[in-house]
């Protein structure tokens, strides 16, 4: 083990030396570690070995925040039942540079620990935590990463009167992207992009709860300086049958009594048209935005089965008025800029409600996705005499 020890120092030396531009501001490090985790005595859990992932960013060249996914799965003390633990940590992070090949930090931040899946290993908790750590570079995008953090809150789900404390020691690698024009922010004003976007809608109808759905769909995004011009097309795909009902004073019966007609889909597509703000240009940064969008649901089915030839007309009529409606729209999210031509996002949005529409209330959306530009969108004038 020493030898091994002074080996990987030998080399952490040897490197060449050159100033690190991966510990200056605007740096984004990816992480994967094994980890040892050792946990409340109170939880009588066997201590066991994990791993998980990072994600960092440097806001400047000594502090930055990063994204820290765990996962453990180990026994309690008589080895008679399975336990698997998993956290998710937002922490801040200050770097000390020592030299242009050794850095070391201290952190500190939040902690979502969830543990499972039986009881009385059925729990959620939320921490507050701290580390001490140290990245060694091997060269100008690798390193070599290890800390020691510790969480922890102040009363305990066994014991009364008891505090809870976890402690995890990790040592991973680490690749370092580093912006060609680190510092300097980027220029992508005037840019055609084309992206496209997936994730998770969230809705609900006036018989059902919130369901989680997928969600596809494209956009076209046209930059000026700090604004763009934002239009899309999304379609939802529900994973199950969506049931509604809508007002029909000519039916006799329904799954909520008479003067409803029972409604099943299973689409929802909507085109959106507005415009984006992005108060800064690096290499993460935030982005808000709004406009409106035309959401429509697609095919639903009218229960309509004892009508007569008048009633099933005006149950389509019905349906039909009730499953196309106009909205208000806004989102905020996060974009990551590879360069001026690519980067990739995650956003949030949130759309108005509407009244007699199929889906019940505000819906929900939850997206990650990419864009690239195809050229600028602004042609050169030549004055000509």
């Amino acid at each position: 083990m020493k030898r091994l020890i002074l080996l990987a120092g030998l080399l952490i030396l040897a490197a060449y030396p050159s100033p690190l531009a991966a510990q200056k501001s605007q740096a984004l490090e990816f992480n994967g570690f094994a980890s040892w985790w050792r946990f409340d005595r109170s939880f009588l859990l066997e201590n066991h070995f994990g791993g998980g992932a990072r994600i960092g960013y440097n806001l400047s060249d000594r502090m930055g925040i990063e994204v820290v996914g765990d996962f453990v799965q180990t026994t309690n003390l008589a080895a008679t039942q399975n336990v698997k633990v998993q956290t998710l940590s937002a922490n801040v992070v200050v770097n000390f540079p020592a030299s242009d090949r050794l850095t070391f930090t201290a952190s500190g931040g939040y902690s979502h620990m969830v543990f499972g899946p039986d009881a009385p290993y059925d729990f959620t908790q939320q921490l507050v935590g701290g580390g001490l750590g140290f990245r060694a570079f091997l060269s100008n995008k690798f390193a070599i990463h290890g800390d020691v953090r510790a969480q922890y809150r102040p009363d305990n789900p066994f014991f009364n009167n008891a505090f809870t404390g976890q402690v995890q020691g990790s040592l991973g690698a680490s690749y370092f992207f580093v912006p060609p024009q680190q510092g300097r922010g980027w220029n992508k004003n005037y840019q055609w992009y084309w992206g496209a976007q997936g994730g998770a809608f969230v809705s609900k109808t006036n018989t059902e709860a919130y369901a989680y759905d997928p969600i596809i769909g494209g956009h076209w995004l046209i930059t000026a300086r700090r604004t763009a011009l934002y239009v899309a097309y999304e379609q939802a795909m529900f994973l199950a049958d969506a049931h509604a009902v809508i007002f029909d004073p000519n039916s006799s019966n329904s799954s909520i009594g008479p003067a409803f007609r029972d409604v099943t889909f299973s689409d929802v597509r909507r085109i959106l048209f507005g415009v984006l703000a992005y108060p800064s240009q690096k290499v993460i940064e935030p982005f808000a935005g709004g406009g409106f969008a035309l959401q429509q649901v697609l095919n639903p089915s009218v229960d309509c089965s004892t009508c007569n030839l008048g009633e099933a007309t005006e149950a389509a009529d019905r349906v039909a008025a009730a499953s196309s409606k106009a909205f208000f729209w806004v989102l905020g999210g996060l974009q990551m800029n590879y360069s001026t031509k690519f980067n990739v996002f995650a956003q949030y949005m949130l759309t108005s409600a509407s009244q007699n529409f199929l889906l019940d209330g505000n819906t929900h959306t939850v997206q990650a996705g990419i864009r690239y530009s195809l050229g600028t969108s602004k042609e050169g004038v030549t004055d000509r005499r």
